[in-house]
């Protein structure tokens, strides 16, 4: 990819990214107040847009579904030094997607009741893996794009406003 194609996968990359610190965040908050629940949510939501974050770098724009380790787990290949890394994460992260409808609805499509209730200790370590894998991303994302990627989400805006004027839609 070359040229104004790799510059409007950059800004999809940087913008999935910014995303995925905003639930990260999320999840952080949701943790500290004992909402095991949300903190599990807004981590699978971190961690899918990590993943559509670094396959944006591949070309890969995946807009609609939620469950993509697979998808992702094929792409590793082409991440260079980061193939070992983001493969070892792969385990717990497929591990994590698991948690996208079981953590916002008790009623399943069919009707079916559940009620499920999450730890301390596993919203803990879902969300130290998140972390991993959202630093780990920042770093993929930095170092494919050859620009200073910050970890905060604001200064992910200020960037995106700045270098990509010409891709960025504004509400």
């Amino acid at each position: 990819m070359g040229g104004e194609f790799q510059h409007r996968w950059e800004a999809r990359s940087l913008a999935y990214l910014k995303d995925a610190y905003g639930d990260l965040m999320m999840a952080k908050n949701a943790l500290e107040f004992e909402m095991y629940a949300g903190c599990l949510f807004h981590c699978q939501q971190g961690i899918e847009k990590c993943m559509k974050s670094v396959l944006a770098l591949s070309g890969i724009l995946i807009s609609k579904d939620h469950r993509i380790a697979d998808i992702f787990r094929d792409e590793t290949e082409n991440f260079g030094e980061f193939e070992e890394q983001f493969q070892a994460l792969l385990p717990d992260v497929s591990e994590i997607e698991w948690y996208y409808i079981p953590t916002r609805y008790s009623v399943s499509v069919r009707g079916d009741v559940y009620v499920r209730e999450f730890s301390k200790n596993e919203a803990g370590r879902v969300y130290q893996t998140t972390s991993a894998f959202v630093e780990l991303s920042r770093d993929f994302i930095e170092r494919r794009i050859e620009k200073p990627i910050s970890n905060d989400r604001k200064d992910l805006v200020e960037l995106l406003m700045s270098e990509y004027t010409d891709v960025v839609r504004r509400n």
